[in-house]
């Protein structure tokens, strides 16, 4: 919840008319000065604004779940000097120096799983009808990693796939809404695995 990408999932939220809205909206972060600069900023963009959701803040987990529909978990574990690291002593290795793949996504899935899988566990004992929706690097391997505790419930998203549509629409002079993009194939080079017949009866148990 501390991080600048939450206005441009608060902004979404605030476009989308369809029923039933969303009303309430809980950041979550361990920093809670970043958290108050973040709801300050929602609050600054919401000037005048008619049915935008109600935000507070928490920086204890459990409090942020609590009676939440639906989960947004994006964290960086390691934060910037993390991701640094990871794709630093990849170039210097003359390897592909990315987040996602090869050396310093595996890096950066190894920091980050356990966390990933703490988070679900969270879920499934504070709020086990919440669906996730997983926008935390690499994709592929912390959705899998989710999935493993929550079942179906976990749904992995990717910006990348819309953004390169849309600038394929502006090269050929095509306006995004006026045009009807799809994807397929794999992305992070890993495929979203669906939860094993196991861990949907565990989900189901809790």
């Amino acid at each position: 919840g501390g991080g600048f990408p939450v206005t441009l999932v608060h902004g979404a939220m605030w476009g989308d008319r369809a029923e039933p809205r969303v009303d309430k909206v809980v950041l979550y972060g361990r920093d809670g000065g970043r958290l108050v600069a973040i709801s300050m900023v929602l609050d600054r963009m919401g000037t005048g604004l008619e049915g935008r959701p109600k935000v507070r803040t928490a920086t204890d987990l459990d409090d942020a779940l609590r009676d939440a529909t639906f989960v947004f978990s994006a964290v960086r574990v390691g934060g910037l000097e993390g991701r640094i690291a990871d794709e630093r002593v990849a170039l210097d290795l003359g390897l592909l120096g990315q987040e996602t793949t090869g050396p310093g996504g595996i890096a950066y899935g190894l920091r980050t799983v356990p966390v990933a899988v703490h988070i679900a566990q969270r879920i499934a004992a504070v709020c086990p009808d919440a669906w996730v929706i997983n926008f935390t690097n690499p994709a592929g391997m912390i959705t899998e990693a989710m999935q493993g505790v929550l079942g179906e419930r976990v749904i992995g998203i990717c910006d990348t796939p819309i953004g390169l549509a849309r600038r394929a629409g502006r090269a050929l002079g095509l306006e995004p809404d006026v045009t009807a993009p799809g994807s397929g194939g794999r992305n992070h080079l890993r495929r979203f695995a669906g939860p094993t017949p196991q861990s949907s009866r565990q989900a189901r148990g809790r």
